[in-house]
């Protein structure tokens, strides 16, 4: 189906109601986008530290040394805190 030989339509008025809505709907999932790429390139880099510092603990560089209990509570409140985090965020950005 194509339009070859149709004069294309104005496009309808807005009213100011819809105008208002529609901003608003695109100011939002802006807004949305923005959180949910902050959110994730952050969470990103705390994983990214928190390997680095098993690393450095598994090939003991530079000195580097933890306790067991240490590296087994930090690894735990990694996955704990992004787990719930991303849950919250998930949460309160897309609520109906």
């Amino acid at each position: 189906m194509s339009n070859f030989g149709v004069a294309p339509q104005a496009p309808e008025a807005l009213t100011t109601r819809d105008w208002v809505v529609t901003v608003t709907t695109q100011s939002h999932l802006h807004l949305q986008r923005r959180i949910i790429t902050f959110l994730l390139s952050a969470y990103g880099f705390l994983v990214a530290a928190t390997m680095a510092i098993f690393f450095l603990q598994g090939f003991h560089a530079w000195g580097f040394a933890l306790d067991l209990k240490v590296l087994v509570w930090l690894g735990g409140a990694t996955i704990g805190e992004i787990g719930g985090l991303l849950l919250l965020t998930f949460r309160v950005v897309f609520k109906k």
